[in-house]
Parts: structure tokens; sequence; C-alpha cells
């Protein structure tokens, strides 16, 4: 049964899946999607074309739906996609994208603390956290179960790898590898996520290519180009490694080394 506090106002255009709960003051527009079972808690703010999908949990002050933090957007008609089990603390904000039909995308399981940022055209993974004051500038794209510590911007354009833990207050400004660990200001690469990699099952056999990419790409001396053609030649059927690869060829801000 969906229950909405008699202070809240909701568009009657929004559309309300099953159990969804809307707390005192809560304020949601006419292009709102909410799927079931999704909750907020007092003073939450979502407008804009913005879907959420289902349980979802939104707490205090968060404003999802408000235009980028950008000179360009002109009040073209752009979207937000939230998908489902996503955990948003109190003062997150999530802004749509700039461009006719763009969209700003936060896949499921993630799970965002408080005052955290996610920036206009942003694309967010599955399983991904971003601590407390972590912000996404625009165009920023973070790969499945990355981890992101607190206080660390992102520059706009730049690409966070799956797996990879970006450490406290380490400002990005390069694309930061696939299952790297790192901090710092500057910010440097320490070794391979093996906590992260351990927990989230990755294989024994592919850990053991990981660490043979890593000494090669990070600690032989050699290029990227080098390193990659090595890589591909001596352990490249490894998905893992083929997924680091592929990552790094397309990377357009170059990667942290």
């Amino acid at each position: 049964m969906t229950n909405i506090h008699d202070t809240a106002i909701v568009h009657k255009n929004a559309k309300l899946g099953r159990d969804v709960e809307i707390g005192p003051y809560c304020i949601i527009g006419e292009h709102v999607t909410l799927g079931e079972g999704t909750k907020l808690q007092p003073h939450v703010v979502i407008g804009g074309h913005t879907r959420l999908g289902k349980n979802n949990r939104i707490y205090s002050f968060t404003a999802i739906g408000n235009p980028g933090q950008d000179k360009h957007y002109k009040n073209e008609k752009s979207f937000i996609e939230i998908g489902d089990g996503n955990i948003i603390r109190e003062s997150v904000t999530i802004n749509f994208a700039t461009g006719e039909g763009e969209k700003t995308i936060i896949g499921n399981d993630c799970f965002l603390m408080a005052t955290a940022h996610v920036g206009h055209n942003s694309k967010v993974g599955n399983k991904v956290t971003l601590v407390n004051g972590v912000g996404l500038g625009g165009y920023v794209q973070v790969e499945d179960m990355a981890f992101m510590g607190a206080y660390s911007p992102v520059h706009q354009f730049c690409k966070i790898g799956s797996l990879a833990m970006v450490g406290l207050c380490s400002p990005i400004e390069k694309d930061v590898p696939p299952y790297i660990l790192g901090a710092g200001n500057p910010f440097t690469i320490f070794g391979l996520n093996k906590v992260g990699l351990q927990r989230n099952g990755v294989p024994e056999a592919s850990k053991i290519e990981l660490k043979k990419m890593y000494r090669l790409v990070f600690r032989s001396g050699f290029n990227t180009s080098q390193a990659l053609t090595r890589l591909k030649d001596e352990i490249g059927n490894d998905p893992y490694v083929k997924h680091f690869i592929d990552f790094v060829r397309k990377s357009k801000r170059g990667i942290y080394k």
C-alpha cells in the first residue's frame, strides 16, 4: 500500500509503484516515476524526468532531478535513470543530463553516502560506493563495484574502472584503471585492490593473472603501449585482463601509472 504523508506535495501525474512511502515535506514532480517499495524520508525533492526503480531508500534533504551545473544546458529534455536497491543518504545531489535525450544513469545496489554528488551525464554502474562528499563532475563514468573514498573529487570526463578503490581525499584528473588501489594528492597507485577482488568473488586463477598484469604494466618500466602488447600476447585470454586492456585502450584522458 502506498503511503504519502499529508504534508508531501506529489504531482498528480507522478507515477508511484506499490508500497511506495513518501515522508513529510517531500516534493515529487510531474515526470517522476518511483518504483515499488521505494521509501523517501522527510524533505526529499525529486524533479525533472526522473525514474527510480524498485526498493530504493532516499534520505532527507536529497535533491534529484535539477539541471546540471553546466552553462551548456539550454532547457532541453533530458533524463535521470536510477536502478533498484540503492541507498542514497542525506543531502546527496544528482543532476540530469545536458543534451536532448541524454541521461544521467545510476545502476543497482549502489551506496551513495551523505553529500555525494553525481554530475550531469555521469554513468555509475552497479554496486558502486561513493563515500561522503565524493563529487563526480560531468560525464564521469564509474564502473561496477568501484569504491570512492570520502571527499575525492573526480574531474569531468574521467573514468573509474571496475573494482578500483580510491582512497580518502584523492582528487582524480585521469582515468583510474580497473582493480587498482590508490590514494593521495597527487593520486598514487599502491597495488591491486586485493580486498575488493576477494570480496567480489574474483577466481583465484584470475587473481594470479592480475598480479602478473600489475607487474607488467606498473612495475616493468615498459610504456603503456608496450605493456598492453605484452599483456595481450601473454595473459590476454583472462576476462579480467581483457577488460583492463580494453579500458586502457579506450582511455581519452590517460591512465594513472
